[in-house]
């Protein structure tokens, strides 16, 4: 009956009301989805009341509706509607595969869906995807691989470039490895690696060809002879990159060409104790906030950007990645891992691994102020087990209650759910390959 009075109104007046959250509960019975949908909303309105002055009947009313939320559904940032993720995830060790995972949010189930072979040199322990998730860049060993993706189970080795920088870095007899990669969302759309361990002082940067896929080497930019860079992170123009630098235990900043993506030299700064080893980068969306992860320190330090210089200046506050007082019970047991900022840029997650079965890493979670401030610690849980070399955390690109957490000591993948503040795991797979569980990247 209220509908139908509703319906008896002019045009007029209902294109007024339509607008108002109240009546659009009276026809969907959904005000949620409602304010997830603004773009949609609009679009619905216009539909609706086009309908009522046609006359026309209230059920085509409800198909037309629905009909147009369901074609955006796949860009909202929340989680009105269930749907399937797939994910991708690498290994340490040889032989190398591409593990792809579904995650159904709501049966809250993961499943293996495909195992893509490789080159079996080139296990893949850091990936990324492209700005239109059309290639995959890999760390691999002694090089660097792009894989065209078609689909979540459609994936095939395109490219592999050796690393560049020093003449020893690809002999079989070094320890040199590529370790990380870093792919640009702006054009030219360079990808950008870090080798590891010794013979590591150069940043690869390297060009793509038309379809995404990795090209050549066009810089190796250089750094101090016993760097070794692990974790990177652009500002939201990708103008500045910053870096972690564990071995040489600073944080380096270059200023990127916008048009060819090379690599200038802006500066480099200490890590604030000489055991701290800085091993990964985050930056807030205002690029007002760097979030530095101390490997060795065990702690996250918080710098704000210099808006003349845009180096990071180091404000005194940091934050514990594993429980106070670990540390001296089980000396040089732990390494801290990676951190990252939620989609909405209102949380941050960090972890921490331990060098022992015995021991269980930890996942750390921050609430940020709307500049990127951290304004408190919210919890520091034990994950289950050490992490290995892994415990890396991914969450989900779409909206903040999925987090990946992945696991290479026993071999697997986790989802977490984050609620109200509560982090709940609702999902386990495990995958007993050599050296599962790298970090997991989100397709869709």
């Amino acid at each position: 009956p209220q509908t139908l009075s509703i319906c008896r109104v002019s045009a007029k007046f209902c294109s007024c009301v339509w607008r108002s959250a109240v009546v659009a509960d009276v026809f969907f019975g959904f005000r949620s989805r409602v304010r997830d949908y603004p773009v949609v909303y609009q679009r619905a309105e216009v539909s609706v009341v086009d309908v009522f002055v046609d006359g026309l009947m209230l059920p085509n009313v409800f198909r037309q509706v629905r009909s147009n939320l369901s074609q955006r559904r796949v860009f909202s940032t929340r989680t009105a509607v269930k749907m399937k993720h797939h994910l991708m995830i690498g290994t340490w060790t040889p032989p190398g595969a591409i593990f792809t995972v579904a995650f159904d949010d709501e049966k809250l189930t993961l499943e293996l869906v495909k195992r893509t072979e490789v080159p079996e040199d080139q296990p893949i322990s850091w990936m990324a995807f492209d700005h239109a998730r059309k290639n995959i860049y890999g760390a691999g060993m002694k090089k660097w691989g792009s894989y065209t993706v078609k689909s979540p189970t459609d994936i095939t080795h395109h490219s592999s470039i050796p690393m560049g920088g020093h003449p020893r870095a690809n002999d079989l007899d070094t320890k040199t490895r590529a370790i990380f990669i870093l792919a640009a969302k702006k054009a030219p759309y360079c990808v950008y690696g870090n080798p590891f361990y010794d013979h590591a002082g150069f940043l690869n940067v390297h060009s793509v060809n038309p379809e995404g896929g990795l090209d050549k080497n066009i810089q190796n930019a250089p750094l101090d002879e016993r760097s070794a860079i692990h974790g990177m992170v652009f500002d939201s123009e990708e103008e500045y990159l910053y870096s972690a630098d564990m071995w040489a235990n600073k944080i380096w900043c270059h200023k990127k060409d916008q048009k060819t993506g090379e690599l200038e030299l802006v500066g480099s700064l200490e890590a604030p104790s000489p055991g701290d080893h800085p091993r990964w980068v985050e930056i807030s969306p205002s690029n007002a906030y760097l979030y530095v992860l101390m490997e060795a320190g065990n702690r996250l330090c918080v710098y704000v950007i210099d808006e003349k210089t845009h180096m990071p200046v180091y404000t005194r506050t940091s934050y514990p990645l594993i429980p106070p007082g670990m540390d001296k019970f089980f000396p040089k047991m732990y390494r801290s891992d990676v951190v990252f900022t939620t989609q909405s840029g209102e949380y941050l997650f960090a972890t921490a691994r331990s060098n022992s079965p015995k021991l269980t890493g930890y996942i750390a979670a921050f609430k940020l102020g709307k500049e990127g401030q951290i304004e408190r610690q919210i919890c520091l849980n034990p994950t289950p087990t050490s992490g290995g070399h892994s415990n890396a955390v991914s969450p989900c690109p779409w909206t903040d209650e999925w987090l990946a957490l992945c696991d290479d000591e026993q071999g697997w993948v986790e989802i977490y759910r984050w609620h109200d503040e509560f982090l709940g795991r609702v999902a386990h797979l495990d995958i007993k390959e050599p050296g599962f569980g790298m970090n997991a990247i989100w397709y869709d």
